[in-house]
């Protein structure tokens, strides 16, 4: 199965009609169904982007994003060892610029196997083994 695993930017891209990106989320979202099996949001992202719509935007778009995201997206919760990798990614990469969000979209895409779909590559792009998609 294709697997698409999502970072903040498009997510927030999606609702925030300012955004540079905004246009390009709404196409992405709008072909992701006929492209992939299955879309995933790492639960730390979710909560990163809760924070920035319910700050940016208003708390009434982040919990219709929120519901949006829970109905159309499969959440993927962090286990130990999971945590354990971010950890060591960004333990182990001091001069990588990344957050363990950042960290969390990666090791959810390896250990899924699936691409990954952001707008900010300046952090991600940072790791040659990983695959992404654009719409």
């Amino acid at each position: 199965m294709k697997r698409l695993v999502l970072d903040a930017g498009p997510l927030i891209a999606l609702v925030s009609e300012r955004d540079n990106y905004h246009s390009e989320a709404k196409l992405g979202f709008s072909q992701i169904s006929l492209l992939f099996g299955e879309v995933l949001t790492p639960l730390p992202i979710l909560f990163e982007v809760y924070k920035f719509v319910s700050r940016n935007e208003s708390p009434k778009i982040a919990q219709k994003l929120l519901s949006v995201i829970q109905k159309e997206t499969v959440i993927v919760t962090i286990s130990e060892s999971d945590f354990v990798s971010i950890s060591d990614l960004v333990l182990n990469f001091s001069h990588w610029g990344g957050t363990l969000e950042d960290a969390s979209v990666i090791v959810i895409a390896k250990k899924y196997q699936g691409k990954i779909w952001t707008i900010d590559y300046k952090d991600l792009g940072f790791f040659g083994d990983i695959e992404f998609w654009n719409p």
